[in-house]
Parts: structure tokens; C-alpha cells; sequence
């Protein structure tokens, strides 16, 4: 299927570290339901247009286009009783939008109708505020989630805003609470440059934010933390790629009818292992400089927000009839642990560790300069050659 053929994006977390999203990367899933992923994986999904996993097994809504191109809509056995009831009479539409959360709450609209049902006080009460006997005040809702412990937000058409930031006395969602804070806190900030707010409804403090300039914010499971930040960066465009640096090819001779050119071959610019040594230590002492320096002018704060940083499943429909099982992450290369001087500024740059011979009188002032580096450009590009990660210089 093509994932990406309608462009609606959204990410749905579910129960025992369950989500499925849509980004314009495509379909990421993980431990969906066996009926969910049954349907999604057996040749009859098209295209998904929007899914909700609830707080239960087996809750949760697809709407899809199937494989003879109709618009269609599925729900599992254990959704509320009155929703069920709702859907089985509506005209399936890639325009319905649907939240499944705790206690059999749930909201279901589209362009035609909108039902709810247990929802948090407070939020039914800001969605009766927008309705007037004649229609939407405040417009139609654009994006409206919940979780538990009195953590909601909901967002009109029209740009009205309402949101709950959680018990502050658990302290319960206190990412999540920091987040919003944050951004209230920024100079000129306004609700009209948020993207998309999802919370989930089994789990507190887990959620994603994004805002139209592509900063977000967000906190999940270990396991699935790759698939939220995959989301985040695919929820306008698809993300280029990580590019891999390539090594320059072999220098050689140019061939002209089996003779050379009468250029001269330039020197082998390889580095040689006691280079790359060098350049291993003198790296790994600056960063704790930098980081010393770093730490002699950053207040103290608390900590920001949960960004873990590990595999998770990914899975296109209908690829595989499984969902991809989760990959451990490769154990990182460390260096030796050196613990981080005290705080201190810089009063100049680490001199560069490796000396070579001067192609030219005139590079001598920058190499016995004691305030300066100490070293030739030809110095810095071998060291820094060193790392691996850098090409040839024009």
C-alpha cells in the first residue's frame, strides 16, 4: 500500500507500549491488537486515512480505503457499545476523526456530525462552549485528546484553545506540563503555531508536540522513542535522509591512450595510525574543555524534556504479515571515561598535538604565534583528516 497517499498524518499510543502512526514516511506500527494487524496486513488496506487505539486490547478504529478503492472502517470488538452504534450508521470518510480514552470515553466527528461520550469535565465543557444552537462558535474541533489524571487539550478550527496540564500535586504529567509552560513562556507565542498535540490515554507524561516551525517536544517508551522522533520529523515532508560522508576516490595518474598526463601525483594525505591517535585524544580533551567552559556559564535548571533516543518496530503494510519484531540497538564505541573538569573558561583553543614540516616561509608566523593555535592549515587538515569524517578540501 502507499502509505503516504493521503495527507493526513497522526500518532495514536495505545495500551503495553502499542502505537500506530502515519507520517509522511509511511506506516509505523508496533504490538497492535491481532485483529488490527490481521486487516492491515492481509492485501485489504489501501490506504489508511486515520486509526485510534484505545485503552483496552481490543479498541480500537481504522478508517482505510480498501483494496477495491472504497472508503471503509473497521473498529475491534471491545469499543464502547454507543460508539459502535455511531459508526455502524455513518458513511465512512477519510474526514472522520476519532480518540479513544480511558473509561470508555471517546469522541468521534466529522464534517456531518460529532459524538462523545465520559469525557473529562472540563473538556466537555469547552466543546459545549463552541456549539451554539445554530452551529460551530468557534468552528468545528481540529484536534482534541485526553489522558489520565485530568491532562487534555483541545484545539478548534477557528484557533480557540483549551488545555489541562494534569493533578499538579502528582505531578503526574510533568513533561508534559513543562512543555506548555515553555512555549507560554516565549516571547510572542501563539496557539495558532502548534501543529499537532497527541496525549496518550493509557499512560501518563507520554505524548507529542509539534509546533509549524518543526520543534517538538515529547516523551514515550524506551522501545518506541525511534518511531516518535521518526514522526516528528516526518509530519510535514519526508525528512531527507542522513547522507553517509564517502570517501574520495584513489588518486591517480589521468590516463590519456595508455600514457599519463605529466601531472605530478599529489602526496598520500591518509592518515597514518599515530595521526588518527593523536587526533583521538586531542578531541576527546577539548570536548571536556568545551564542556568545562559550557558549565562555567550555563545556570543551573532543571532538566528538559524526555528525548530517548533507541530502536523501535517499523512495519509498512502490507509487507509482512507480522509486525517487525524489535531490534536491539547497537552498543555504542565509547572512549575511556575521564571525568569533566571543574568549570572553567577558555583563555585560548587547544593546541593542535601533531607538527609537520612548513611547505613555505610564510606559514611560520601562524606556527610560533603562542597566542594562536600553533599549526598551519596543512596541520589542521591532516589532524582533522584523522576523525574520518572529513572529505578533501577544494
Amino acid at each position: 500500500m502507499n502509505g503516504t497517499s493521503s495527507p493526513t498524518c497522526f500518532f495514536s499510543f495505545g495500551p503495553e507500549d502499542s502505537f500506530i502512526s502515519k507520517s509522511y514516511e509511511g506506516l509505523r506500527y508496533h504490538a497492535l491488537p491481532p485483529a488490527l494487524l490481521a486487516l492491515m496486513t492481509g492485501g485489504s488496506v489501501l490506504d489508511v486515512h486515520w486509526a485510534s487505539l484505545g485503552t483496552i486490547t481490543d479498541s480500537w478504529i481504522l478508517s482505510f480505503k480498501d483494496s477495491s478503492g472504497t472508503q471503509n472502517l473497521a473498529w475491534g470488538a471491545s469499543i464502547p457499545s454507543r460508539l459502535e452504534k455511531v459508526l455502524s450508521k455513518l458513511s465512512p470518510s477519510q474526514h472522520l476523526r476519532v480518540f479513544l480514552g480511558p473509561s470508555s470515553s471517546y469522541i468521534a466527528w466529522d464534517p456531518t456530525l460529532i459524538r462523545w461520550s465520559s469525557l473529562p469535565a472540563s473538556l466537555e465543557d469547552t466543546l459545549q462552549s463552541w456549539l451554539t444552537p445554530s452551529g460551530w462558535r468557534a468552528g468545528a474541533p481540529r484536534m482534541v485528546t485526553w489522558g489520565p489524571d485530568d491532562a487534555f487539550f483541545a484545539m478548534s478550527e477557528y484557533g480557540d484553545v483549551a488545555y489541562r496540564l494534569g493533578d499538579k500535586k502528582r505531578e503526574d504529567w510533568a513533561t508534559w506540563r513543562e512543555t506548555v509552560e515553555d512555549w507560554k513562556a516565549e516571547r510572542g507565542f501563539r496557539w495558532s503555531e502548534v501543529a499537532y498535540i497527541a496525549l496518550d490515554p493509557t499512560t501518563p507524561d507520554q505524548f507529542v508536540a509539534i509546533r509549524n516551525d518543526g520543534t517538538w517536544s515529547g516523551s514515550i517508551s524506551d522501545e518506541n522513542s525511534t518511531a516518535l522522533e521518526a514522526f516528528a520529523h516526518n509530519v510535514f515532508r519526508l525528512a531527507k535522509p542522513k547522507s553517509k560522508t564517502k570517501s574520495p576516490p584513489p588518486r591517480a595518474h589521468q590516463q590519456t591512450n595508455g600514457h599519463t598526463n605529466g601531472a605530478i601525483a599529489p602526496e598520500d594525505d591518509r592518515p597514518d595510525p599515530a595521526t588518527k591517535a593523536a587526533y583521538a585524544q586531542w578531541s576527546n580533551s577539548t570536548n571536556l574543555l568545551f564542556a568545562s567552559a559550557l558549565a562555567a556559564t550555563t545556570p543551573k535548571r532543571a532538566p528538559k524534556k524526555l528525548q530517548i533516543r533507541s530502536q523501535s518496530s517499523t512495519a509498512s503494510i502490507p509487507k509482512s504479515s507480522t509486525a517487525s519484531p524489535s531490534q536491539p540497538r547497537p552498543t555504542p564505541h565509547s572512549n575511556p571515561s575521564t571525568s569533566v573538569p571543574h568549570a572553567n573558561l577558555l583563555t585560548s583553543f587547544p593546541i593542535f598535538p601533531i607538527r609537520h614540516a612548513m611547505p613555505s616561509p610564510n606559514l611560520r608566523p601562524p606556527k610560533g604565534d603562542p597566542a594562536g593555535l600553533r599549526a598551519c592549515k596543512h596541520d589542521m587538515e591532516r589532524l582533522l583528516r584523522a576523525s574520518g569524517i572529513t572529505g578533501t578540501s577544494g
